[in-house]
């Protein structure tokens, strides 16, 4: 896995071209809801370690790929480092991805990010093809009879060949986030629970929490702070962003 997450990294020298946007807000499809998930990451301490990416294939059981299809770069990453920055979907409010997928399997979930139903999924690409960051992933193989599924946690099943992959915010951990706090009678709105990929940045670079809450981690941690976006995906009201101290 390490020497994969190398390889992307060398594929991609450069870092995206970044604009400012304004601080993520209501979803435009969910404008009652009270939750929107999304990210921030810090430019500022972000050091391009890598931890985020390889956290993110364990935890998701991300796989890799045989020489073939390494060599066409066709690598499974939901998360690359370009230019040292991880970048990950976007979780778009108004995801390209999402307007040209023909069954429904790139779908905005009702907490305000972009989905995945991969029953759902046949394999058209057009979402990829219309993503602006390309970094949906087509499973071109299949990693289990090639030996390259790896299944860390139990949680996650591995995707078959011919689907489109992508981040999920870790999805997994939001449900069980859910149950737990349905169970006690009440509702889930985005606390006690975090991604992967923030989980184990050691610079504490990455932030994950509900946009619509105030008081959460991830709104404050805008405070004073200039938010950026790719230039690719600013228009489409992105729910994953980037900090950088403003000048």
């Amino acid at each position: 896995m390490e020497k994969e997450i190398e390889a992307v990294r060398k594929k991609f020298p450069k870092s995206e071209e970044w604009v400012e946007i304004s601080r993520p807000g209501k979803h435009p499809r969910f404008p009652n809801a009270d939750v929107r998930l999304g990210m921030a990451i810090d430019l500022d301490r972000c050091d391009g370690c890598g931890e985020c990416a390889l956290a993110c294939m364990r935890e998701n059981n991300v796989p890799c790929v045989n020489p073939q299809e390494a060599e066409k770069g066709r690598y499974m990453h939901w998360l690359e480092l370009r230019g040292n920055v991880p970048v990950m979907c976007a979780h778009c409010g108004d995801a390209p991805c999402e307007k040209v997928c023909p069954t429904g399997a790139a779908v905005a979930s009702p907490d305000g990010f972009s989905a995945m139903v991969y029953p759902r999924c046949i394999g058209t690409r057009f979402c990829g093809a219309n993503c602006p960051l390309h970094i949906r992933k087509f499973n071109y193989m299949s990693a289990e009879e090639n030996g390259l599924a790896y299944k860390f946690n139990p949680e996650v099943p591995i995707r078959p060949q011919g689907v489109m992959e992508k981040c999920s915010l870790c999805i997994q951990r939001m449900q069980d986030a859910r149950i737990r706090e349905k169970t006690l009678g009440g509702e889930w709105l985005g606390k006690g629970v975090s991604t992967a990929c923030a989980e184990a940045c050691p610079k504490r670079a990455i932030v994950f929490g509900n946009w619509l809450d105030p008081d959460s981690d991830l709104v404050r941690c805008t405070q004073g702070r200039g938010v950026f976006a790719p230039a690719s995906v600013a228009r489409f009201f992105p729910a994953v962003v980037y900090l950088r101290d403003k000048v």
